[in-house]
């Protein structure tokens, strides 16, 4: 079986574990927010982004003085991760709750694991992803949930990384302009929130950068992760042994 359904109240969830530990489905009160399956394994559902989000410029990733090279799921650059399409372990499973486990795979060149815990209750999901290492590397975690074309969208960020000529955001700071967005925005006034065929969701996490994507569709990311696109180069974190990297993130139903 690789669909776990999950279900609280009017809130239910389908996780599919051979597609990236993936939510395929999220929907409260007989509404689904989330875009639905496609042949792009990029463009639906809500699937963890490991042991990297977003781009890594040109596939190098450089790391205590060696180099690597990744490979470019989006070229020239490599794009989200080495999970979001491999198959996951189910670890546990209840009626309202999920734990998925995987490898970092043969494109990552540390070795590492990574836990995919998905929880709903009645009118929210939760999903934590825990980053474990077996040796110091450069690590991000974060997520990708791509939403049904909202009636309404809201949300206010401090401030904006801007991009270079390659679409790789720098480190420098500049005002969030009123445009179609594929950037990465930081420090949240409040959290992001949708209007989806008359309900109202709101995404909150503690993940520290939030890049947000309009797609030609009408339908919009929110992606939650832990850190900017190619930081695994430019402000790495480095996970170790003794020293996770754990994340959160919360799609709740406001109304």
């Amino acid at each position: 079986m690789t669909l776990q359904r999950l279900l609280a109240g009017s809130t239910q969830c389908v996780v599919d574990s051979a597609a990236g530990g993936r939510l395929v489905s999220l929907s409260f009160n007989g509404t689904e927010v989330l875009s639905q399956v496609s042949t792009n394994a990029l463009t639906y559902g809500c699937y963890p982004m490991v042991p990297f989000a977003g781009r890594v410029r040109d596939g190098v990733l450089s790391f205590r003085s060696m180099q690597y090279e990744l490979a470019l799921r989006e070229p020239p650059h490599a794009l989200h991760g080495t999970v979001l399409d491999q198959a996951w372990r189910v670890d546990s499973f209840t009626d309202s709750s999920v734990v998925l486990s995987t490898e970092l795979g043969s494109d990552w060149p540390f070795s590492g694991m990574v836990t995919h815990t998905i929880a709903v209750n009645e009118s929210a999901v939760n999903c934590q992803l825990s980053l474990h290492a077996s040796e110091p590397m450069p690590a991000q975690v974060g997520w990708h949930p791509c939403f049904r074309a909202p009636k309404d969208v809201q949300f206010s960020f401090q401030a904006m990384l801007q991009r270079d000529v390659s679409g790789i955001c720098t480190k420098q700071v500049v005002p969030v302009p009123r445009r179609r967005l594929d950037d990465c925005l930081i420090e949240p006034n409040s959290w992001p929130q949708l209007v989806i065929d008359g309900s109202t969701i709101e995404i909150e996490s503690d993940c520290s950068h939030w890049v947000i994507f309009h797609a030609d569709n009408g339908d919009i990311c929110i992606e939650p992760q832990s850190g900017p696109p190619n930081g695994i180069n430019s402000t790495p974190f480095v996970v170790e042994p003794d020293k996770p990297l754990t994340r959160h993130l919360t799609i709740r139903a406001i109304a």
